[in-house]
């Protein structure tokens, strides 16, 4: 709460968001530990949270509810890599139901072999589209977010990756084509994020 109101490590610096916090599955104790008071600051505050799913479709559902009892408030609450954790359509619903943010973060990241998660099939950007304008399709436009998980220097155009721009240059033209509207896809990229970052 400290880092918020007044600033960071002894600096004026005050944090915008409580995260990203790395869950596993099952949740460990420590992470139980650490959501809790995550809950409360949010709960004090109306600041957001992003989470770092656990790799199993059940992670995501633990640790919202895990939140949601100690008080947090979901629609506050950014769960990122959905794309690589929830495949099921009817569990992704359910999940969209409790009222957080559904974050579609890895687009460019496409491979072959899921190195802690062999047995599953890394989704295509074009997979990504496919699911977004499903959940568009039920409702869920307002509490959709997209980004690129840029985080190795492979991922960069200079070492022959899709880069910042990818989104804008190459995700954004494909999702008008597979006819999701310009104003959802605004909303996914400025009016979302815009809310979600915006103190209660």
């Amino acid at each position: 709460v400290d880092e918020i109101l007044n600033g960071e490590d002894g600096t004026d610096i005050k944090c915008g968001v409580v995260g990203g916090i790395g869950c596993s599955w099952p949740l460990a104790q420590s992470e139980q530990r650490v959501l809790q008071p995550t809950a409360q600051a949010q709960s004090q505050l109306g600041c957001p949270i992003i989470i770092h799913p656990g790799r199993q479709s059940d992670s995501p559902f633990q640790f919202i509810h895990t939140l949601q009892e100690a008080g947090a408030d979901a629609s506050k609450t950014v769960v990122s890599h959905l794309d690589r954790t929830i495949f099921d359509t009817k569990k992704l619903l359910e999940f969209a139901d409790l009222g957080c943010y559904l974050e579609y973060d890895l687009f460019g990241t496409e491979f072959l072999h899921h190195h802690f998660r062999p047995e599953i099939n890394i989704p295509s950007d074009n997979d990504r589209i496919t699911r977004i304008h499903m959940l568009v399709d039920e409702g869920y436009e307002d509490r959709i977010l997209i980004a690129h998980d840029v985080h190795t220097k492979n991922s960069l155009i200079k070492y022959g990756g899709h880069g910042y721009s990818h989104i804008l240059k190459n995700i954004v033209p494909k999702m008008l084509i597979r006819g999701i509207s310009r104003d959802k896809i605004d909303k996914m990229l400025l009016a979302n994020p815009k809310q979600w970052l915006t103190f209660k």
